[in-house]
């Protein structure tokens, strides 16, 4: 290494790994120190240079260097693994539940900026989803970790109340049969039924056809969501109360809040969604407008 390239040292968690010509990888990872980050591996094909730590999913120690200001791509010196998830990528649910992880964590963590929240909320997610005791991975999990990536992103739903009527969400779902509500995705709020059918002024005012606007969900998987911003993300499987099905209407909000408010988002679908049978919000951009 040149004397004059500064050694970097960071944690990082691998998303993404691609063959750059015969012997090398393009290796993205999410870091504490650095955000997302992409990096040469060079002559790590075919070779146990770097052992098992560029492979998906693992967390790693990582000594990299940039050979100038600005650069597309550092230069990974050395990583050693801390962490492999083996697991991971022995279990086809388990291994498509942390590729959707993945993929979330490539369009929304900052690409060489720190962000300690997200590597802790990622490495936690990950551990936990290898600990998993369960043939498929609950959908709760997944939607705990979306929760959060809105939270962190500024843009957490007001989840109290109704915006019409102002009745809570704990009264709605303490009822014997839980209350169906509807999210509109633009406001970031829900409406209680009673409100719904009444025609106010939230629901009159939309425009028709521009895509996902307004979706339907139970109060309980709401309340699942509340609960879960305030849950670590190992314990949110254990501690939600609405059931799988309710929690496939959840996944579908979160995904169209992430698209509607998180700049970005909206570039494609997530490729994963197809091996957890889970249905998307997702639309051609132009169909979906801020």
């Amino acid at each position: 290494m040149p004397h004059d390239m500064r050694l970097i040292r960071d944690r990082a968690i691998i998303l993404r790994a691609v063959p750059f010509e015969d012997r090398h990888r393009v290796v993205t990872a999410l870091t504490e120190s650095h955000g997302r980050i992409s990096a040469l591996a060079r002559n790590c094909i075919q070779s146990r240079r770097f052992g098992g730590a560029l492979e998906l999913f693992t967390a790693s120690e990582w000594e990299f260097s940039q050979r100038s200001e600005g650069a597309d791509l550092y230069h990974l010196q050395e990583a050693r693994a801390i962490r492999t998830h083996e697991g991971l990528r022995t279990h086809f649910a388990k291994m498509a539940m942390a590729s959707l992880l993945g993929e979330l964590m490539l369009r929304v963590s900052p690409e060489r900026e720190a962000c300690v929240d997200l590597f802790k909320l990622h490495a936690n997610a990950l551990s936990a989803l290898d600990e998993i005791d369960a043939e498929v991975p609950p959908i709760a999990f997944l939607n705990g970790y979306l929760a959060k990536l809105l939270q962190w992103s500024g843009n957490q739903p007001r989840l109290q109340q109704c915006l019409e009527c102002s009745r809570t969400l704990q009264s709605l779902w303490q009822q014997d049969a839980p209350a169906c509500l509807a999210v509109i995705v633009q406001e970031a709020g829900w409406i209680c039924e009673e409100c719904r059918r009444g025609g106010v002024l939230h629901v009159r005012s939309r425009s028709e056809g521009q895509g996902v606007e307004m979706l339907e969900v139970g109060a309980d998987a709401m309340a699942d969501f509340f609960m879960s911003l305030v849950t670590p993300i190992r314990q949110v499987a254990a501690t939600a109360h609405a059931g799988d099905e309710s929690h496939r209407a959840l996944f579908r909000v979160l995904e169209a809040l992430m698209i509607y408010h998180v700049p970005g988002f909206d570039r494609l679908p997530l490729n994963s969604l197809k091996f957890l049978g889970l249905e998307s919000s997702w639309r051609p951009p132009q169909d979906l407008r801020r």
